[in-house]
């Protein structure tokens, strides 16, 4: 199966493939030091009240640098008074922390283990791949998550996606059609409450549809980014914080262009340079705010216990015009109320 996976690999797939391991080594709870005698090894593992699936005993020293590895058997049978370093196989294969998914893949094909230890440059054990977790993770980023995204982003899952009863089909999909009525109908009231502004520049009603094109579409690509992120098997903080801010540069850079690109076609269509400064400006801070909360949302709801895939997707595209449409009129009232 391993050897399927990496013949069938695409060029589309490289940059998942490619990943830091470290990015999916979890930790281990089954080691033991090299100078314990297998009595007080079991001793100590008994104490640790483990509750991880058991594959491998790995064998460190006083520094936690990885050492060998110990089976179950050796650990059984062996005399209670001997020593782990003398029943330990100190022969490990092992990848370091720096080397990519596709390494960890091809180590499995070339070796029948079960799982694989982590270390750093300098040999500490930091984790360790399951093959069963790395298979999953494989057969989703060549496949499955392809066709997933596509029911996820608007509201259901892959399950969702088959054939139902006509009234469970219905259950199932109202509720997102429903957050769209009512971003529609909160779109509409903050309308209203600008009513004089857009019937004296009529020029902002006709950019309205492009600027909520924009922005819905750049906050899309940002929470797309957070759910590709949090696919991750080990959550980290840094790791999301880091993508992030990778993430808001971007955004940045996108709504200063499609504001200045916008701005200036609605510049040549009407001519009046304060009307095309207030649908540039609008569309760089929808753009950048709902982009934002695209990106937190899923994280957000993924620390709940919820499925961000499913439940971020109509969410942020209600909240996401509300946001764009508050901005752009409340920005283009000001400005036009202090000239």
């Amino acid at each position: 199966m391993i050897t399927k996976i990496l013949k069938n690999m695409r060029s589309s797939d490289e940059k998942d493939f490619g990943r830091s391991i470290g990015e999916y080594a979890s930790d281990v709870a089954t080691v033991v030091s090299m100078q314990s005698t297998i009595e007080e090894a079991l001793h100590s593992l008994r104490k640790s009240h483990v509750d991880q699936k058991i594959v491998y005993f790995y064998v460190v020293d006083d520094k936690y640098h990885l050492k060998g590895v110990v089976s179950t058997r050796q650990l059984l049978l062996s005399s209670m008074h001997c020593k782990v370093s003398d029943v330990m196989q100190d022969w490990v294969v092992k990848l370091k922390v720096s080397q990519t998914v596709r390494d960890a893949l091809e180590l499995f094909d070339q070796h029948p283990l079960l799982a694989l230890p982590v270390v750093d440059h300098d040999g500490k054990l930091l984790g360790a791949i399951d093959v069963q977790m790395l298979m999953k993770e494989s057969l989703d980023l060549a496949d499955i998550h392809n066709r997933a995204a596509v029911f996820q982003m608007i509201g259901l899952t892959l399950e969702d996606g088959k054939k139902f009863p006509l009234f469970k089909n219905y259950l199932l999909r109202m509720p997102w059609l429903l957050c769209n009525i009512f971003s529609g109908l909160m779109c509409a009231v903050i309308s209203r409450c600008y009513e004089h502004v857009m019937m004296e520049y009529l020029i902002l009603a006709f950019f309205m549809p492009l600027v909520l094109t924009v922005t819905e579409s750049a906050t899309m690509q940002s929470m797309a980014q957070s759910l590709q992120l949090l696919r991750r098997p080990r959550f980290s903080w840094k790791i999301v914080w880091m993508k992030s801010v990778q993430e808001w540069k971007a955004v940045v850079m996108l709504s200063l262009s499609s504001g200045i690109l916008v701005g200036l076609i609605s510049l040549l269509w009407d001519g009046r340079l304060l009307l095309s400064m207030i649908i540039g400006s609008g569309i760089v801070l929808s753009v950048i705010s709902s982009a934002l909360f695209g990106t937190i949302l899923p994280v957000i709801l993924f620390r709940m216990k919820l499925d961000p895939k499913v439940a971020s997707g109509p969410v942020v595209l209600m909240i996401t015009d509300m946001v764009t449409i508050g901005l752009f009129l409340s920005l283009a009232a000001y400005w036009l109320g202090a000239v």
